[in-house]
């Protein structure tokens, strides 16, 4: 028996509700990375959210009650509606965090006591923070 993607969220609870609606309808689900969102909201960022994944032969009717779910937006829907994606959006804003997060920081860190750690340390801590509003942008609009 293969499994096959059916769906993604970047919320637990959500990806949890979506798995109680398909088993209360007799179809199996197999929650990925549930464990990983529990326990760390960042690795769950880093893994890709929470997929949901369900036998091969279930896969239509899964989906069917996934977008029923969702309000009933269908796959084919999402495409031509021309938004721009959730994913195109955080990788947007990991790039920008990437690319100017450290820039900033070293310009904005200046001389003394900390000098070029101190820098580097809120380039991080910036670059976390896009990371982190890119999912809750993706979460919200996507």
């Amino acid at each position: 028996m293969s499994l096959t993607e059916i769906a993604r969220f970047a919320d637990l609870v959500e990806a949890q509700v979506a798995a109680s609606r398909l088993r209360a309808e007799g179809v199996q689900v197999l929650v990925q990375n549930e464990h990983w969102g529990a326990s760390d909201y960042l690795m769950t960022i880093a893994m890709g959210g929470f997929r949901l994944w369900t036998p091969d032969v279930d896969a239509d009717e899964a989906r069917r009650l996934i977008a029923d779910l969702r309000g009933g937006e269908t796959l084919a829907e999402t495409p031509s509606s021309g938004r721009v994606t959730s994913t195109a959006r955080a990788g947007a804003a990991l790039a920008l965090a990437a690319t100017f997060g450290p820039t900033v920081a070293l310009l904005l860190g200046g001389k003394g006591r900390g000098g070029w750690m101190r820098s580097v340390a809120v380039g991080v801590a910036g670059l976390c923070l896009a990371v982190g509003l890119a999912a809750w942008a993706a979460a919200l609009f996507g």
